[in-house]
């Protein structure tokens, strides 16, 4: 028996089945809200036929498939010649992810009688469903015999000489793909056979036949944007960036107003070119296009970021953030507004406007990609205020969260030495250590370690440093001048130096401890030579201008020894007393 019933008619016999059920509308509406309750378990084979399709298109427009599946099943076991319920559950079945064999099986078990009844149409529908039901279980050459059985009642099926195709190429038998689309094109240039033709070729590497196709169809059908977008997308693949430049700039020319899609991969290629005013002007063009799309407002804002004009970059990101932000105050924040709040914060950080990022890392909650990233600024804006208690319990909560981020340890280390909390810093950040490597959290642990004196540990971890990168330029520094105050390895120190002022050779603070090191060995001219350059370069630092008057009243510069170290107290020295005692005693032996 065939099974056909129009809308109309389904909501009349749907209404008829609440009265022959003595159901009132009101109970069948619980019922019907008790099936979609996986906890509730209901016998549906007991439900009138009609209701239970009503229930299944329901179902399929609220996209719950597997509830859909449930009532066609129950459909088909009611009516088991019912054929337009039993191909929708095929089709179901065979668009989710399992239970590919029950869609063989259901079209396996329709009764000869059913299938002696069809019409032509549904005859033809009933073997593609098959053909398809047999692809998805690998059986692919029952598959062939089937769909090729329908090209020879009916060549012009392109869907299904597409579908042939396709398996074939599955089946890495490309001979027999072109072949089937091939044979098919002989009798017409259909667009969907071309297409594919040219994916054969792509899939087995074919790419200047495959450009050379797309040429002639790009010749066939000007106004089709995605075939240029392909032959760009190729032309990037083979090395020829600038044949993709081309092919999008002429699009673009003819189709002004509506290649939007030309204009975003012409921008990026050069954001990859990183030719980033070029993509700028590109994404530029768009806004009106797409009236001042925030995803377009983004790139351009990202692209000003990446070149550190975080003015401009603000400016894009606050109109992205106007365009996304709800009228209603109470909705949620939707991921692409967050993303857009996230950056927007980053540029007002990076323009110092610390107190006007704070908000905009705010929107941000832990559903959200860059919440944790919000959150470690957030906590950076603390320290910067030097809040520690708001930046400690904030970093806290975050590890208790993120047990296994390095960034969090990275930057709680930090804390620890604003803090000057030296021994805490060790003790939490042992845990980190089988992390993996993080230069930032051994750096400052050597940091605590030289503030402790334990010198062991600071040459152990200075030492992890520099096996990781022995060009360091900072770590070198840091050494050379630790093993200077303690007057030992000199040598080793002073090659410590050189090596870090060949990386970075007008270093003030590099400069002050190699001097310092000649200082050590009693090289007292070596030392000024260099000192001086230091005190050039970083003419503020009061450490440095200590170090220039103890190198001069080594050399029997009292007076000018003692004008360094008045200028060192005028520059806020951390320890006036010992320089007020040098001022007034001069420079004691062994100092």
């Amino acid at each position: 028996m065939r099974f056909q019933i129009f809308t109309f008619l389904l909501l009349a016999l749907f209404l008829t089945a609440c009265a022959s059920s003595g159901l009132a509308p009101q109970q069948n509406k619980t019922e019907k809200s008790q099936l979609k309750a996986s906890a509730s378990p209901v016998n549906l084979e007991k439900m009138d036929i009609p209701f239970l399709y009503l229930a299944a298109q329901d179902a399929i427009n609220k996209r719950q498939y597997g509830l859909a599946i449930r009532f066609l099943q129950a459909i088909v076991k009611k009516e088991p010649e019912a054929l337009e319920p039993r191909f929708e559950l095929v089709e179901l079945i065979l668009s989710s992810v399992h239970g590919k064999v029950q869609a063989q099986t259901y079209m396996e078990t329709i009764p000869d009688a059913a299938v002696a009844a069809m019409s032509a149409t549904q005859y033809t529908q009933y073997q593609l469903l098959y053909a398809r039901s047999l692809i998805a279980n690998q059986q692919s050459e029952q598959a062939a015999k089937l769909l090729k059985s329908i090209l020879q009642a009916q060549p012009q099926r392109v869907d299904v000489r597409l579908l042939l195709a396709k398996m074939y190429a599955i089946n890495h038998q490309y001979a027999l793909a072109h072949d089937t689309v091939d044979t098919g094109l002989k009798a017409h240039q259909d667009l969907r056979l071309q297409r594919l033709k040219v994916q054969l070729l792509l899939q087995q590497g074919k790419l200047a036949q495959a450009d050379r196709l797309l040429k002639q169809m790009q010749a066939t059908y000007p106004e089709h944007e995605d075939i240029v977008l392909q032959r760009a997308e190729l032309a990037e693949k083979l090395g020829n960036s600038a044949k993709a430049e081309r092919l999008l700039q002429q699009f673009i020319q003819t189709r002004e107003n509506t290649a939007l899609q030309s204009y975003h991969m012409l921008a990026n290629i050069y954001e990859r070119q990183n030719k980033f005013n070029q993509a700028i002007a590109i994404y530029q063009k768009l806004i009106p296009l797409t009236a001042s799309d925030a995803e377009v407002l983004m790139s351009i804002g990202r692209l000003h970021y990446q070149m550190q004009a975080f003015d401009q970059a603000a400016g894009y990101f606050k109109q992205a953030v106007e365009q996304l932000t709800p009228q209603n105050k109470r909705s949620p924040v939707r991921d692409d507004l967050a993303t857009a709040s996230f950056y927007y914060g980053a540029s007002l950080e990076a323009l110092h406007q610390w107190k006007q990022a704070i908000p905009e890392y705010q929107r941000l909650t832990p559903k959200h990609r860059f919440y944790l990233d919000a959150q470690m600024r957030l906590a950076s804006i603390d320290i910067t205020y030097k809040q520690w208690d708001t930046a400690e319990k904030r970093l806290l909560e975050l590890q208790a969260q993120y047990a296994n981020n390095m960034a969090i340890y990275e930057l709680l280390s930090g804390l620890r030495l604003q803090q000057e909390r030296y021994r805490l810093l060790i003790q939490e950040s042992d845990k980190a250590l089988d992390l993996g490597f993080s230069r930032q959290l051994l750096f400052n642990r050597a940091v605590a370690f030289e503030k402790l004196k334990a010198f062991e540990q600071l040459d152990k971890t200075l030492d992890s440093i520099l096996a990781q990168n022995p060009n360091d330029a900072e770590a070198l520094n840091f050494y050379g001048y630790s093993l200077a105050e303690r007057g030992i390895r000199l040598d080793e120190a002073q090659r410590m130096l050189e090596a870090a002022l060949e990386i970075r050779p007008n270093d003030g603070y590099y400069l002050d401890s190699l001097a310092w090191i000649f200082f050590q060995k009693g090289g007292y001219s070596k030392a000024l030579t260099y000192q001086l350059k230091a005190v050039q370069y970083i003419p503020d630092d009061a450490l440095m201008m200590e170090h220039l008057g103890d190198i001069y009243w080594q050399l029997g510069h009292q007076h000018q020894a003692r004008e360094a170290w008045e200028q060192s107290l005028k520059l806020g020295h951390e320890q006036a007393g010992r320089v007020e005692d040098k001022i007034e005693n001069g420079l004691v032996s062994g100092e």
